[in-house]
């Protein structure tokens, strides 16, 4: 193998086509494996990738050298980054995000700016940065990294409203954050005082925006007409060749506007149905994957150990205030007088790890400072990339922990059986909020099951070992949908006397076995009989039926066991019911009721609430609340 030495500029020297080709191949190769490697360890890529990349660079192996790249390095970076800002945006759901609009809002705006200040503060106290390098150094630092949260996301199982308040802040704070840092380094470049760069800052992200909106919409339209006609390949390349045309006419409106435009089109088009849409998901998943894993390599190969050293205590000093001071004063400020309780905020105080954008902009910016000639520029992206390396490590292994420490992970729910109907709940379920996890010895079905985003444990389902390695240790309920009422039932027997769960519910393909089930506390559904009164409801009570099913957007009605011993006892009228939210009915010993102001709350009580979904969600977390975990009160089975 070569080792690759070469500069820019006028120290550059040649280097053929043919060794530039065994690089990136190299590159490649490498970025694969140490992402399957990560995924293994289950901890997120960038922590190998950023090891692969300084073994293979110049530092140790040199058989990477990204300078050898040329202008190519700097056109490969934004055009990655904007790949995987896109394929963010895909990920956020507009129903989920109004719900915690305000809070995003503020995390983006308010956060960003806080954060570059105080980070800015922290690199001229700790570091002696000047103040324009050191605003540099705050810009880039200001964005969290939505290839790092989203992996986090996964692990922690968190509620989907902080799932979504996070993933939102990460993809649209990077559209943010990428302008403020090409703002002030053409400042400091130019010499231009930075206020006067804040009204170009403004026009830049709002007319990105707007071009990705306006674009998003034309290229969802364009996949709906496309994929009536064409197959799925030619869909998944329409998707990744309008994403790129978006982005380049907005780079055209102005530089660096379209990563806000790739962004703003990503949640547009994630927010639309067409045909293929599972497979464009995928593509732009494992274009993501891959363009991760080749910048980061490229990107830590230039890191040079003498940079690193050369920051010192100065540099962990200031990852630590970053994590421990600054990244909570943000989320409190930004999230004051919202709907989200302590234990939230400091969950989400504890989730801010930097990523993609801030190692491609910190090693852009680095490269345009060298040219310049400017002062302390190699600096800049080491302690950039120690910020990177801090947060994603650290945060990579606590984020777990610290989520069950604060109670902010929903209880499991567990489905047996991963055929189209169990698919069909758990995606339901998932895009509900809850936490589910199916469990099939099908491996076919646990390869579709994968493929629609849920989790699923392959064994079966009567073992113990198997319904441990799925979690039902922690869960609120058994769901059992196979085609076999004998695999129902006694998976639905051992969750009930071997792990004490309550809720247990189960499909019962023939009807003449409800009544076994339901003598032993289990709810059971006959497919047929189901389909019969839902035909009935359709014909002759069709306003009912919608009432539950084509609610209004933003509207839920959502049914919960009441847990929370500090409710047993008092009545409705003496509960604080914040926000749009009723309670419309109680099931108690078998009966259903309408309660009113004086009704009297008791422990297993069933109650259904309706109205708007965050202000239900908050109210159920309430009443499902359990006191103690020893102390789950027992109810009778509707």
């Amino acid at each position: 193998m070569h080792a690759f030495v070469a500069g820019v500029g006028e120290n550059a020297t040649a280097v053929s086509s043919h060794d530039l080709l065994i690089m990136i191949g190299l590159v490649i190769a490498t970025s694969i494996s140490t992402q399957l490697v990560a995924a293994r360890l289950r901890m997120p890529s960038i922590v190998p990738l950023l090891i692969a990349g300084v073994l293979m660079g110049p530092e140790v192996l040199n058989l990477v050298n990204p300078d050898a790249l040329g202008d190519g390095l700097r056109v490969i970076i934004p055009l990655m980054v904007a790949i995987i800002v896109f394929e963010g945006g895909l990920a956020l759901d507009l129903a989920y995000l109004r719900q915690v609009s305000r809070a995003v809002q503020n995390l983006v705006v308010v956060g960003s700016l806080i954060t570059a200040a105080l980070a800015a503060t922290c690199a001229v106290i700790f570091v002696g940065f000047s103040w324009p390098l050191a605003l540099l150094f705050g810009a880039l630092v200001s964005v969290t990294g939505p290839t790092v949260i989203n992996p986090l996301m996964r692990r922690a199982a968190v509620k989907q409203r902080l799932k979504t308040i996070l993933m939102a802040e990460g993809v649209l704070v990077d559209a943010v954050g990428a302008v403020l840092a090409v703002v002030v380094l053409e400042a400091l470049l130019t010499g231009q005082p930075f206020l006067e760069g804040v009204g170009s800052w403004g026009i830049i992200v709002g007319g990105g925006t707007i071009i990705g909106v306006i674009g998003g919409w034309l290229l969802g339209k364009g996949l709906d007409l496309v994929g009536r006609e064409l197959t799925a390949e030619l869909t998944r390349l329409s998707a990744l060749g309008g994403a790129l045309a978006i982005y380049t006419l907005a780079e055209v409106f102005s530089s660096e506007a379209g990563i806000a435009a790739a962004a703003a089109a990503g949640i547009v088009v994630g927010n639309m149905r067409f045909p293929h849409e599972e497979p464009v998901h995928h593509f732009k998943g494992d274009l993501t994957t891959l363009g991760l894993g080749v910048i980061f390599v490229l990107l830590a190969a230039r890191l040079q150990f003498a940079d690193l050293a050369a920051l010192g205590w100065g540099g962990v000093a200031t990852v630590a205030t970053l994590m421990l001071l600054v990244r909570p004063a943000c989320v409190f400020l930004a999230t004051f007088n919202t709907k989200l309780n302590l234990q939230e905020k400091l969950f989400i105080s504890g989730v801010g790890p930097r990523g993609i954008v801030s190692a491609s902009f910190a090693t852009f910016a680095a490269l345009r400072l060298e040219d310049a000639g400017y002062a302390n520029s190699d600096l800049l992206a080491g302690l950039v990339f120690m910020v990177i390396i801090g947060t994603v490590v650290i945060q990579g292994f606590t984020t777990p922990w610290i989520a069950k420490l604060l109670g902010v992970q929903p209880m499991l729910t567990l489905i047996i059986g991963a055929d189209p109907l169990g698919r069909d709940l758990g995606y339901h379920l998932q895009k509900q909020g809850e936490e589910v996890v199916l469990i099939d010895r099908n491996a076919e079905h646990a390869v579709r099951a994968r493929e629609k985003g849920l989790t699923v444990v392959q064994g079966n389902a009567t073992e113990e070992a198997v319904l441990r390695r799925a979690g039902i240790e922690r869960a609120r309920a058994v769901v059992a949908t196979t085609s076999s009422d004998k695999t129902n039932l006694l998976v639905c027997q051992i969750a009930k006397s071997r792990f004490g769960i309550i809720e247990l519910v189960s499909r019962a393909n023939d009807g003449s076995n409800v009544k076994a089930f339901t003598d032993l506390g289990i709810r059971a559904m006959s497919p047929n009989t189901v389909a019969v009164m839902v035909l009935d409801n359709l014909l002759r009570r069709p306003s009912t039926l919608r009432l539950l099913t084509d609610l209004d957007p933003g509207k839920e009605v959502r049914e919960i066991v009441l847990y929370n011993s500090n409710l047993a006892g008092k009545a409705i009228k003496d509960v604080s019911l914040e926000g749009d939210v009723l309670i419309s009915t109680i099931r108690r010993d078998g009966k259903l009721f309408v309660p009113h102001g004086s009704t009297m709350l008791a422990l297993g009580d069933q109650i259904t609430f309706i109205g708007t979904c965050d202000d239900v969600y908050a109210v159920a977390d309430l009443f499902e609340s359990y006191v103690e975990p020893d102390q789950h009160p027992t109810h009778t089975a509707a």
